[in-house]
């Protein structure tokens, strides 16, 4: 079978690192981070003892690089302080690190290739420097076949004094019903109960014999390690890490997979464990971690004699889990502490973060609501000063009192079971019922849309509990993962909602009250047709991010916007960016017609400092405001990578 990884490449276009918007610099700590999908390590990098953090992420996505954060002191708990981020070059994929005598070796997987890379170390102890890869071909018993490499580490599981490539796989060859995938016609992911038609990710577990070094690997073909009586196997995307996790002698191994959960089991012999169970807390409960697809590590993070487990997700956080002892089941039990931070940090918004500007404090500054991949809503106040904006910490917004936290469940996601973590959240910010305050207007991974009453808050705006909006009478349900945007196209009060309905074509509602749509119509493309965005169907429409405003200046309403690296606006061969710079990437859409009767003209790529702007493949998500008080919008984006980047308007060009 091929894999759509088959044909992708890295992401190779314009760098917008210099243009990240940042924290203000009274935040002396926040979350650590690496980018979409983190894989964690814990090196000794420097040769001084320490514990610094090396982050690296899915290559497909916004570049890939590895990232070390350095430890420069120790927390009042015993953990790292952890210093500035730091690029290590020319290392690409998930990546592990393996002990070879005073140095160490840095070893890759990835789902772009067929081959595990090892990075030979040529430096000295605390001066690590890295040869070209050496590629390892890997054949195997494969229990599945087709499986994507996952995650890679050498570890001496045959206990001969020698390590072993062991490699976690995933395969999604019985997860598609039918064989068809998302983005396939005819595909249907449910019955009408409800029902997954599919079947599950399964993620397996090999080892290969190294008959080698770990700089220079001879490798055997590889078997499956067994978990109790069959192949190891857990919810796909299976991620190893080794331990004596309750200082018995004896090695377990822990699991991380898509899901939120993690498994461990004890080794039982040279290639085979117990039947996995749940990682668990003290009480006995499974450990419930918040997004998935978790990398984990191993290590003694608070330096109290017990190892713990460090564990990096797709939102590209890192969780720490302390190890507290032995549970009631006689195995380690863990608490989830929460995300682990750092002395020097970087705004990390989630992955595929969805930005909203509006002044909730009353200072002439923008604040930012911001959505993301994991179906959060994050509040940053803008602590200025005007012409160079910087941000408090993210503070998580409350609906009656409780973190929004948008999630799919079991079958919320067109996408299957295997995203109930997902919540995609997209904001937009209007005063919806005309009180005077900054309502909330968002859409989400269900493709239903809410609407968040403002309750009012001083630095951090409070709202009511979500309410869905409607359309003839039953809950308005559109193509998923769109950002909104309420328009006042006659400048009397009279709002109206724009989103793309159920068949992906642009729609203008007007808003009949507080949760009720009414009066559909399609805004046309200056050439008569209807305003789509791919000829993809199912999964594949949507994603796009809409932003309505007066770009041009001429009174009329325009669009702006966001698309994910796969879309064609127009559908069809010339479509941008899929047909031309295949990443992610920002449109004018110039109304050319009048605010009462809107026509759009064709799309015109926005540039950045003459480069048509390239944001990778999952969205940008662009957000017109006058952010710097210069009286002229220029555009707030959301990278997948989780960062928001500020675009001056003179910096741009359609």
């Amino acid at each position: 079978m091929k894999r759509w990884e088959d044909d992708a490449t890295v992401w190779t276009g314009p760098s917008y690192v210099e243009q990240a918007v940042a924290y203000h610099p009274e935040v002396v700590s926040a979350p650590v981070a690496g980018r979409i999908i983190t894989c964690v390590e814990v090196v000794d990098w420097d040769g001084d003892g320490g514990r610094d953090l090396l982050l690296s992420s899915w290559d497909p996505c916004y570049d890939g690089q590895v990232f070390l954060r350095r430890q420069v002191g120790a927390r009042a708990d015993g953990t790292p302080l952890l210093g500035p981020e730091q690029v290590v070059e020319g290392v690409r994929g998930y990546v592990t690190a393996v002990p070879d005598g005073d140095i160490f070796h840095l070893v890759s997987a990835s789902r772009m290739r067929r081959q595990i890379y090892v990075f030979p170390n040529i430096g000295t102890r605390g001066e690590p420097r890295f040869d070209a890869p050496v590629k390892l071909d890997l054949d195997a018993d494969w229990v599945k076949g087709n499986e994507y490499f996952h995650m890679a580490r050498f570890h001496d599981i045959d206990g001969d004094g020698v390590p072993e490539l062991v490699v976690g796989t995933d395969s999604w060859d019985d997860y598609w019903p039918n064989g068809l995938e998302w983005n396939d016609e005819g595909y249907r992911g449910y019955d009408a109960a409800g029902r997954w038609l599919g079947g599950p990710l399964r993620g397996f577990l090999y080892a290969f014999k190294n008959r080698g070094t770990v700089s220079a690997p001879k490798l055997e073909r590889g078997k499956p390690i067994i978990g109790g009586e069959t192949p190891l196997e857990v919810y796909g995307q299976l991620a190893p890490a080794f331990a004596d996790f309750d200082g018995d002698g004896l090695v377990e191994i822990v699991c991380g997979e898509f899901w939120n959960i993690l498994h461990h089991a004890k080794q039982t012999g040279p290639g085979s464990f117990e039947q996995p169970r749940l990682l668990s807390s003290a009480d006995g409960e499974p450990v419930l971690l918040d997004q998935c697809i978790h990398l984990p590590c191993a290590v003694d993070w608070d330096g109290d004699g017990r190892i713990d487990i460090l564990a990096g997700a797709e939102d590209g956080y890192v969780t720490f889990l302390r190890n507290v002892g032995i549970g009631p089941d006689g195995r380690a039990a863990f608490e989830k502490v929460g995300r682990v931070e750092t002395s020097a940090p970087l705004i990390h918004a989630g992955a595929l973060p969805a930005p909203a500007a509006f002044d909730f404090t009353g200072n002439g500054l923008p604040d930012l609501v911001v959505g993301n991949s994991t179906g959060e809503l994050l509040f940053y106040e803008n602590r200025g000063p005007r012409e160079a904006p910087l941000l408090a910490r993210e503070i998580m917004i409350e609906a009656d009192g409780v973190p929004v936290r948008i999630a799919a469940g079991l079958t919320g996601s067109i996408q299957g079971p295997s995203e109930k973590m997902f919540g995609y959240s997209c904001p937009t910010i209007a005063d919806w019922d005309g009180d005077g305050k900054p309502d909330l207007l968002v859409s989400d991974v269900t493709g239903y849309h809410s609407f968040y009453r403002n309750a009012g808050g001083n630095a951090v705006p409070r709202f009511e509990a979500a309410r869905r909006l409607t359309y003839e009478g039953r809950p308005l349900k559109t193509v998923w993962r769109v950002r909104p945007a309420v328009v006042d196209w006659l400048g009397g009060g009279r709002l109206h909602y724009l989103c793309l309905d159920e068949d992906g074509v642009l729609s203008d509602y007007r808003r009949r009250s507080d949760t009720e749509l009414s009066d559909k119509r399609h805004p046309r493309w200056s050439d008569g047709g209807e305003m789509r965005f791919t000829q993809d169907v199912g999964g594949g429409r949507g994603r796009v991010k809409l932003c309505a405003c007066d770009w041009t200046g001429n009174g009329r309403i325009d669009l702006v916007i966001g698309t994910h690296a796969r879309a064609s606006v127009p559908p069809g061969p010339s479509g941008a960016p899929r047909n031309t710079t295949g990443q992610a990437g920002i449109f004018l859409l110039e109304n050319v017609g009048t605010n009462a009767e809107p026509v759009f003209a064709l799309p015109r790529a926005l540039k950045f400092r003459g480069k048509t702007i390239a944001m990778g493949m999952h969205v940008a998500s662009p957000e017109a405001v006058d952010w710097t008080g210069t009286g002229e919008l220029g555009l707030l984006v959301g990278i997948e990578d989780g960062s928001i980047v500020w675009l001056p308007r003179g910096d741009l060009s359609w």
